[in-house]
């Protein structure tokens, strides 16, 4: 490996780490990373640290403070309101768009997400259960075919699910719910009334709507 592939896989690698611990609630907001401290736990320099570091703050997960590290950022009630809104246009367009024109391999993928989500249930893995919540919508939206929603979505996604992890956290029977109407939206997306797909969605994304509010 050439040492510019090097750099790249590092400046991944460092990424991930520190969107997974800020996503699985490992450090929540407020708290500072020092980039020497990030270097220590990462075996790298300070280069990859900082270019995770830069991405990290242009998705709005981290707040910069240059040559000393940075402070995960609180998501505050307006911005989830926000992202709740872009989320349901979103997603109500793309259920509504996709009802009774998907193929079996689509459902076979949405399936096994599903039998996985169900097994973090088990498990009373929250981290995991957000995680597989995210591919359930992110897959809807794949399937619209298009690089311009998709990313929209991936760069909501991180700000959103960590509302939706405190509200697992704080009701942790809700996790029951939200499969069921992950099922639901599964079936109706399967058949050709479009209406009742899209009335499915923004029930299910409502929720964490009403829990913050």
């Amino acid at each position: 490996m050439n040492q510019l592939s090097s750099q790249q896989t590092l400046k991944e690698k460092a990424y991930q780490f520190i969107r997974k611990s800020i996503v699985d609630g490992v450090w929540s907001g407020g708290t500072f990373l020092s980039e020497n401290s990030l270097c220590e736990q990462l075996g790298m320099s300070k280069t990859p640290i900082r270019s995770a570091l830069d991405r990290l703050e242009m998705m709005g997960l981290v707040k910069l403070f240059p040559n000393q590290g940075a402070v995960v950022s609180e998501v505050s009630l307006k911005r989830i309101l926000e992202i709740y809104e872009l989320r349901l246009a979103l997603e109500t367009y793309a259920v509504r768009s996709l009802t009774g024109k998907l193929d079996a391999t689509f459902f076979i993928r949405m399936d096994e997400n599903i039998d996985l989500q169900a097994r973090s249930i088990e498990h009373n893995d929250i981290p995991e259960y957000v995680r597989l919540d995210r591919q359930f919508h992110e897959m809807i939206i794949a399937g619209l075919d298009n690089e311009e929603y998709a990313g929209v979505m991936m760069r909501m996604q991180d700000q959103f699910l960590l509302a939706v992890r405190t509200t697992f956290i704080k009701n942790r029977q809700r996790l029951g719910g939200s499969i069921e109407e992950h099922r639901k939206i599964r079936t109706a997306l399967a058949g050709t009334d479009s209406e009742r797909t899209e009335r499915l969605m923004t029930e299910h994304l409502e929720f964490v709507k009403r829990i913050m509010l």
